[in-house]
C-alpha cells in the first residue's frame, strides 16, 4: 500500500557529503523505490523537490506562495535569528530550528500538502516537526518526527549552554515530541532519553554501493607505504572535531612510523594536519576511499543516535575500531563485529587490528553481514508501517522475520492481555472462573507502556471477566493515550455498570460472548438468566453508539443448530458477528454425523449471506478435522503479529492460556522489549512457523496466516525438530 509522503528537512543535502544528508536522501529514495510518492520540502524558498524515476526534480512554488514569502513578516529572517539565539540555540545551528518560528516554512508545507495531496509529513530533526503538525491538523494526514539525535542531550554534551537555555530547548523538543502522531528514534538509548517514547528504527546503509572500486590512497595522497587508517564525517561538527584531535594526539603517535591516517569530510580542523594525518576534503567516491583503507575507526565521545559512518564501514566489509559510544544504537558485539576500546586502549586496538590480517578479514565479513540487515530496503519497511499507523520497532532480519515468506501483516501488532481470572458465570468450557486473581493495576499500566514501545497497536483485554478488574478503566485510558485501539471481550452481563466510564476512557470496542438461544446459552454459561442480561446490555451498547460492538459465538455440539438464528438476530440488531469452533473441550466437539452435517449446513447458509464467511468457508469446513483429532500441528503468526500475556505475566504466542509448552518467559520478571528480541522467543517463532504448534486451537490466527502468506496453516511434513 503506497503513501504520499513529504519529507521536511534542512536544505544542504546535495552533494550528499555529510551523514544527515545521506540519511535523508537515502530515506526518500528507498520510500520511492517501495512505491511511495515522495517530495522533499527544505529551506529553499523558491521550489521543492519531487522524486520521480529515481531523480529529484525541482518544482517551483506557486506565484501566491512566492509573493506571500515576500511580505515583511515572512522575510524578517534577522528577527527569527534573534529569537532563536535568545532561546539559547547555538548561532551556527539556528537554521535547524528556524521552521519552529518561520511562517514562510509553514506556508510552503501547506502549499505542498494541498498540491501533492500529502498523507504523511515526516520531519527530519525536531525543528521541522511543527510545520508537519500544522499541516496534518489542517489538511489531514499524519505527522512523523525522526530524531537523528536527542537534540537537548546533544547540545548539553557539546555546546556549553547554560541551564536556562538547556531547559528551554528541552521543553521545546519535548513539546514537539508530544505533538507529532509518530516518533522515530534511531537508538534504544535515545528512546530512554525521551522517557521511553517512540519507535526504534535505526539508520540504514546502501549496501549495493559496496564493494566499490578501491582508491589507492597511498598513491593519490602521497602517503608512506605503511598501513592506512580512515575516518570520515563533517569534521567541523564538534564530536567529529574531538575525534580528529584524539586521533592526532593519542592514536597517531602510538602507530608504526609508516602508518597514516586519512580524514575525509568538509570543515577540516587544519591545525591537526601533518604528513601522516591528511585531510582530503569531501570526496565523491567515499565508498572507494573506504575500500582503499586497511582499517576504519570511529573514536566518538559525544553525540547520540546511529553513526552512519559505522554502517558504511561495515557495508564495505572493513574491520573497525570504535569507542562504545561510537557504536551506540547498533546491536554489535566486541570481537564479533568490531573492536571496542577507549582511552589508551583505543590505540592498542588499532595496532592489534593493523598487525593481524586474519582478524581484520573475520571482523570485516561479520560486519558486512550485519550491514546487509540494515540495508535501506529493510529499514524502509518499518518507516512505511509507521506511516500507516501500524508501526513497531525495527527488528533486523534474520532476527525475527527471516523465517517468514514474503507476506503482508495479518493485522497490526496485537497484545491479548488476560488481566484476571475470576468470573461471575460458570461456563462449562472454561476454568478461569475459580480462584479470582487480578494483575495489579500499576503493573498492568507499566506493561501497556512496554507494549506500546515494541509497536503494539491493538490491546485486547480479556479474562476471566475483565469487567471485574478494579483498574480496568485506568488501563483503557492509558492504552488509548499511547495510541492503541482497545477491545474488551466480555460475557456481557456487567456492561451496564461500566459502559459510561469505559466510553469516556475511549474504549474502541466491546466483544460480547453469546453462545446460543436462551436455554442453550444459559446452560453453557452455567447461570440461568445469563442470556437475557447479555442480550439486554448488547442492545443498550448498540443503541448508545459510543463503542463499536461485536458478538463472538463459540460453536459446540450443544449449539451448532442455533448458529444461524443467533447470527441473524445479532446482525438485525446492528452488531458484528464472528464464530469459531470450540477449543480444548473434547466433550463439546463436533464429532457425530448429525453435528458435522449441521455445522457444514450452517457455514454454507451463512456464506451465502455474508462475504466474510464466504471467504473462510473452506477453512471453517476443515475445522471438522481438528475436532476429529486429525489436524496435527498448526502453523501461525504467534509472536510475530500477536502475542498473549497472562495475569501472572507469562508471555505466550496467543490466547491458548493453558497450552502446554507455550510459555516463553515472564514480562513481570524480564522487560517485554528484551524478551521480544531474545533468542528463546525467536526459537519459538521459528518453531511455530516451521514445525507448527500442538497446543490445541483452531481460530483466527490460523486463517490469518493463510491470508497473510498465501501458505497453508497445516504442516506438510511431520516435524522432526524438538519443541523449543
Amino acid at each position: 500500500m503506497s503513501a504520499r509522503v513529504a519529507i521536511l528537512s534542512r536544505g544542504d543535502l546535495f552533494p550528499t557529503v555529510h551523514g544527515a544528508a545521506v540519511k535523508i536522501v537515502r530515506t526518500a529514495e528507498a520510500l520511492a523505490a517501495a512505491g511511495d510518492h515522495v517530495v522533499l520540502v527544505s529551506d529553499d524558498r523558491d521550489a521543492y523537490l519531487r522524486l520521480e524515476g529515481g531523480k529529484f526534480t525541482r518544482v517551483p512554488y506557486g506565484a501566491r506562495v512566492r509573493a506571500l514569502q515576500e511580505a515583511p513578516v515572512f522575510r524578517d529572517q534577522a528577527r527569527l535569528e534573534r529569537l532563536l539565539l535568545r532561546i539559547g540555540y547555538p548561532s551556527d545551528e539556528t537554521f535547524l530550528y528556524r521552521p519552529i518560528l518561520d511562517p514562510a516554512w509553514w506556508a510552503r508545507v501547506l502549499y505542498v500538502g494541498l498540491r501533492e495531496r500529502i498523507e504523511v509529513y515526516q520531519a527530519e530533526f525536531p525543528g521541522y516537526a511543527l510545520p508537519g503538525v500544522l499541516a496534518s491538523k489542517l489538511l489531514g494526514g499524519r505527522s512523523v518526527l525522526v530524531e537523528h539525535n536527542v537534540e537537548h542531550d546533544r547540545l548539553r554534551q557539546m555546546a556549553g549552554l547554560g541551564r536556562g537555555a538547556l531547559a528551554r530547548i528541552r521543553a521545546i523538543e519535548q513539546g514537539l515530541v508530544r505533538a507529532v502522531d509518530e516518533l522515530i528514534v534511531v537508538s534504544e538509548e535515545d528512546r530512554a532519553r525521551l522517557g521511553g517514547r517512540g519507535h526504534y528504527v535505526p539508520h540504514g546503509v546502501d549496501v549495493g554501493s559496496y564493494p566499490a572500486g578501491k582508491v589507492d590512497l597511498r598513491a593519490r595522497y602521497g602517503l608512506a607505504a605503511g598501513p592506512v587508517v580512515l575516518f570520515h564525517g563533517t569534521l567541523h561538527y564538534a564530536p567529529n572535531t574531538e575525534a580528529v584531535r584524539f586521533l592526532a594526539e593519542q592514536v597517531l603517535p602510538a602507530l608504526p612510523a609508516d602508518a597514516s591516517i586519512v580524514c575525509a569530510g568538509m570543515g577540516a580542523p587544519e591545525a591537526y594536519a601533518s604528513s601522516r594525518l591528511r585531510f582530503v576534503g569531501a570526496v565523491e567516491d567515499l565508498p572507494g576511499h573506504i575500500q582503499g583503507a586497511d582499517l576504519c575507526v570511529c573514536p566518538l565521545f559525544a553525540g547520540g543516535g546511529t553513526r552512519m559512518k559505522l554502517l558504511e564501514y561495515f557495508a564495505a566489509g572493513k574491520a573497525v575500531v570504535s569507542t562504545p559510544l561510537g557504536a551506540e544504537g547498533l546491536e554489535v558485539r566486541h570481537e564479533e563485529h568490531l573492536l571496542l576500546a577507549e582511552g589508551a586502549g583505543f590505540a592498542a586496538a588499532v595496532n592489534r587490528a593493523l598487525g593481524d590480517a586474519t582478524l581484520r578479514s573475520r571482523l570485516g565479513k561479520r560486519a558486512r553481514a550485519y550491514a546487509a540487515s540494515r540495508d535501506w530496503s529493510e529499514v524502509t519497511r518499518s518507516y512505511r508501517e509507521i506511516h500507516r499507523g501500524e508501526g513497531r520497532d525495527f527488528v533486523a532480519r534474520p532476527s525475527i522475520e527471516a523465517h517468514l515468506p514474503a507476506r503482508v501483516p495479518s493485522k497490526p501488532l496485537t497484545m491479548l492481555f488476560l488481566i484476571n481470572r475470576g468470573c461471575n458465570l460458570r461456563c462449562v468450557f472454561c476454568d478461569l472462573w475459580d480462584r479470582p486473581e487480578n494483575v495489579p493495576t500499576e503493573q498492568a499500566l507499566r506493561l501497556v507502556e512496554q507494549a506500546a514501545a515494541i509497536g503494539t497497536k491493538v490491546l485486547v483485554l480479556t479474562g476471566g471477566e475483565p469487567l471485574l478488574h478494579p483498574g480496568l478503566t485506568h488501563i483503557v485510558r492509558h492504552a488509548k493515550s499511547l495510541g492503541m485501539s482497545v477491545n474488551i471481550t466480555t460475557n456481557g452481563t456487567l456492561v451496564d455498570r461500566h459502559l459510561d466510564a469505559l466510553a469516556d476512557a475511549g474504549l474502541t470496542s466491546l466483544s460480547f460472548s453469546l453462545d446460543g438461544l436462551p436455554e442453550t446459552h444459559d446452560a453453557l454459561r452455567g447461570q440461568p438468566g445469563a442470556y437475557r442480561r447479555t442480550w439486554k446490555q448488547l442492545l443498550r451498547t448498540i443503541l448508545d453508539g459510543r463503542v463499536d460492538t461485536a458478538v463472538y459465538f463459540t460453536v459446540t455440539n450443544q449449539n451448532v443448530r442455533e448458529l444461524v438464528p443467533v447470527y441473524e438476530a445479532v446482525r438485525a440488531a446492528g452488531a458484528r458477528f464472528d464464530f469459531w469452533p470450540v477449543n480444548d473441550a473434547k466433550e463439546l466437539y463436533l464429532t457425530s454425523d448429525e453435528d458435522k452435517a449441521a455445522w457444514l449446513d450452517a457455514v454454507t447458509r451463512l456464506a451465502k449471506a455474508d462475504p466474510n464467511v464466504a471467504a473462510k468457508a473452506h477453512y471453517y469446513a476443515e475445522a471438522l478435522r481438528y475436532h476429529a483429532g486429525e489436524a496435527g500441528p498448526m502453523r501461525c503468526l504467534g509472536l510475530v503479529d500477536q502475542y498473549g500475556v497472562t495475569y501472572r505475566g507469562d508471555l505466550l504466542p496467543c490466547c491458548v492460556w493453558g497450552g502446554e509448552g507455550l510459555k516463553v518467559g515472564n514480562v513481570f520478571e524480564t522487560p517485554l522489549a528484551e524478551l521480544w528480541r531474545s533468542p528463546e522467543v525467536q526459537r519459538h517463532r521459528e518453531h511455530l512457523w516451521g514445525a507448527g504448534c500442538t497446543a490445541g486451537c483452531y481460530n483466527h490466527s490460523l486463517y490469518e496466516l493463510v491470508a497473510s502468506t498465501g501458505e497453508s496453516h497445516r504442516v506438510a511434513i511431520d516435524p522432526v525438530a524438538p519443541r523449543p
